[in-house]
């Protein structure tokens, strides 16, 4: 590995951002110097900062390493479509101990995606518009639109590349960041991920040949596993594609449209990802159960946003602290609390 392209690739991508090797250094918890060194081409960040790093400077890791500075040309935004549903599940509806629209919008979070436009029902944003504003407390730029992704599509001008959760989705496993960011690396590419495991339904299996390409008019030339594939409703695609997505009454059935006439690949996820479509209430009981478990055993709070923001670099630890103290009196806010207080002793000690 070419330490001296890694550092000329870090040095390159914090200027674009606008971070001194100061403002660098704070936001990832290190000295300056160490910033310094990595730009100087002695040695590479750790395995936690380089991940933390490849966020803040709008990259993945891969193509950090890679020293790869050609691939950072292009901007993402997000979108999140919660169309109308039949059970009342809403953005506001509670999992457990977060409101649904937390799960929805740290997957942008995780990967450093700040610009997020949500498409909901009037009650919708009347909802989300009074809990999480315009996303500023969160370091965010956050817009609701009632109506449709086509009046989404007029209402603003889009970047290049499009990151879209289109279904009430909780997806919970090791390395969830990764596994976005590297379905992000060919951005000419339709993305869309995928899950291996065990389908009871085959109309939603998913296959695909070698260059991971759907292949579903044609199993012969599909790659034959031991596993069953299902698609998750979060897909990646240029910017150009959303025009003609807006157009369809369905995302799902534009996705499976696309996937005959045009080029649609897959990024694969690795067993033991947990996902549950929160459209039901016996869905909504399993993912409340899910996350219930998976916080008392772990002993820590997932996708709290607060956290993500912070960890993320979009907000200070005075920010995360005044979260602590909003949110006061709860089993929530005492965890952003208890995160503070070991934050704060770190930084002290540094």
């Amino acid at each position: 590995m070419d330490t001296e392209k890694v550092g000329k690739a870090i040095a390159y991508l914090r200027k674009r951002a606008g971070y001194t090797q100061k403002d660098l250094a704070d936001r990832i918890g290190v000295s300056d110097k160490a910033v310094s060194k990595w730009e100087r081409g002695i040695g590479l960040p750790e395995i936690g900062f380089l991940r933390k790093l490849s966020i803040l400077l709008d990259t993945n890791t891969d193509s950090l390493l890679a020293g790869d500075v050609i691939y950072h040309d292009s901007t993402w935004s997000g979108i999140i479509v919660l169309d109308d549903n039949q059970y009342g599940i809403n953005a506001g509806t509670i999992i457990y101990d977060k409101p649904l629209i937390n799960f929805l919008l740290s997957y942008f979070l995780l990967v450093g995606i700040k610009d997020i436009t949500i498409v909901c029902s009037d009650y919708e944003k009347i909802y989300l518009d009074t809990t999480l504003s315009d996303g500023h407390e969160y370091g965010i730029n956050l817009t609701t639109i009632a109506g449709t992704l086509n009046e989404a599509l007029k209402s603003r001008k889009w970047t290049d590349n499009i990151m879209m959760v289109y279904d009430r989705c909780l997806l919970y496993g090791v390395d969830l960041t990764r596994f976005l960011q590297k379905a992000m690396i060919d951005k000419n590419h339709f993305t869309m991920l995928v899950l291996p495991k065990k389908l009871h339904d085959q109309k939603n299996h998913i296959t695909f040949d070698q260059n991971k390409k759907i292949n579903n008019t044609n199993e012969d030339g599909a790659i034959k596993t031991q596993y069953d594939f299902s698609d998750i409703p979060i897909v990646f695609f240029p910017g150009k594609i959303l025009s003609a997505m807006a157009q369809s009454a369905d995302i799902s059935s534009f996705i499976s449209e696309y996937a005959v006439s045009n080029e649609l690949y897959v990024s694969m996820l690795d067993r033991g990802f947990v996902e549950i479509e929160v459209d039901d209430w016996d869905a909504l009981q399993d993912a409340s159960m899910f996350l219930r478990i998976v916080q008392d055993k772990c002993g820590m709070n997932v996708y709290c946003i607060e956290e993500v923001a912070w960890r993320r670099g979009f907000i200070s630890l005075k920010q995360l602290n005044d979260f602590a103290e909003k949110y006061s009196g709860t089993e929530y806010g005492d965890y952003i609390l208890s995160l503070y207080n070991r934050l704060k002793d770190v930084h002290s000690n540094e």
